[in-house]
């Protein structure tokens, strides 16, 4: 089996102003010596302060068809995002159109699959070279970013998809994105000698222009795996993701991700960590893991600066498979913008 999943640039680590807007008034009249009557006055109207940066709790339903992999994608990513309290993304029609368009141009046939996140002019199904330019051309404006995955089974497997951005180091971005909108291409390409047919998902994510991305609380702490998640994988097959996170091993065990982006949006976090590791939760040493982080500090365990990985996010990535059936304990101290922060959390692995 084949497998490939692809990853541009960082997903959307924009800083966007946090926009507060409030008015009020009002007052009063009072009487004189004279005996004049105290005239009311009304007061003006208070508009409500707004939170630029509020996350959406629950995003308007989509008009992708029930049985269609559009659907099962768009309902994985939100339902998994809601879980490790990220907001959930809003369908958009040019971002659809975007990646249905770079989805035509990877079924291309011209002999290859996957063509990375880059597209070439005068190849048949050019729309622009890379993710920002195609959703431009389809109508939208704004910070974009893409996720792919392909992968050649005998029947379409839409959720491999979402399983396989969450089962890594770069794309589980998609699940922390600060993204407000969301468009998507889910479909069986044409068959290769070579392969089959192949599953492959075109995933866009943007902020448009005007729009502010959606936060956290400040001081919260996302992970993935969440808190108290069974069927975590034993495996990350970490030469299918592209970049190659530690390309030096063959295999890895599933990745441990926690990500520290939150209001104020415009307070670049300063994160020491102080300590961080995973250990079987009945007991046992901690696993061996490699800690690679982007924009942080340890003053406790050995870390990695990788600015592949989405800002503000640590990845322990243990050196070999977990066990099966087995719940693991991650615990986390460090300070969060000067302030004491500590996370411990615990999920299961699958069975097999």
């Amino acid at each position: 089996m084949k497998t490939k999943i692809i990853q541009g640039a960082n997903l959307l680590a924009v800083g966007v102003a946090l926009a507060l807007a409030a008015c009020g008034g009002g007052g009063g009249g009072g009487g004189s010596g004279g005996g004049t009557a105290s005239v009311p006055v009304t007061p003006a109207p208070v508009t409500p302060v707004t939170d630029a940066n509020a996350q959406v709790p629950l995003a308007p339903a989509p008009t992708y068809l029930a049985a269609s992999g559009n659907a099962a994608v768009y309902t994985e990513v939100n339902t998994v995002r809601s879980s490790i309290g990220s907001g959930q993304l809003t369908q958009n029609a040019p971002l659809d159109a975007a990646a249905l368009a770079h989805w035509n141009y990877i079924n291309t046939d011209d002999g290859s699959l996957l063509k990375s996140h880059t597209e070439t002019a005068g190849v048949a199904g050019f729309t622009g070279v890379d993710p920002t330019a195609r959703a431009l051309a389809a109508g939208y404006r704004g910070v974009v970013a893409e996720s792919m995955f392909g992968q050649n089974l005998a029947a379409d497997a839409w959720g491999s998809c979402a399983d396989a951005w969450a089962n890594s180091v770069y794309h589980v971005a998609v699940l922390f994105s600060n993204a407000r909108d969301i468009g998507m291409a889910a479909g069986t390409t044409k068959a290769y000698p070579a392969y089959g047919k192949y599953t492959v998902c075109v995933l866009e994510v943007g902020v448009a222009t005007g729009a502010a991305e959606q936060l956290p609380p400040e001081g919260t702490v996302r992970v993935y795996p969440y808190a108290g998640q069974t069927g975590v994988p034993l495996v990350f097959f970490n030469h299918t993701e592209s970049p190659t996170p530690l390309p030096a091993f063959a295999e890895l065990g599933a990745p441990i991700s926690l990500n520290f982006k939150a209001k104020p949006a415009t307070t670049a976090p300063a994160i020491i960590i102080s300590v961080l590791n995973v250990a079987p939760t009945a007991g046992g040493g901690a696993l061996d893991v490699r800690i690679l982080v982007n924009n942080m500090a340890s003053n406790g365990p050995a870390v990695t600066p990788d600015s592949n990985q989405d800002i503000y996010t640590a990845t322990l990535v243990p050196t070999a498979r977990l066990t099966a059936s087995t719940s693991y304990t991650v615990t986390f101290a460090g300070t969060v913008n000067g302030k004491a922060a500590a996370k411990s959390w615990s999920f299961t692995t699958a069975a097999n």
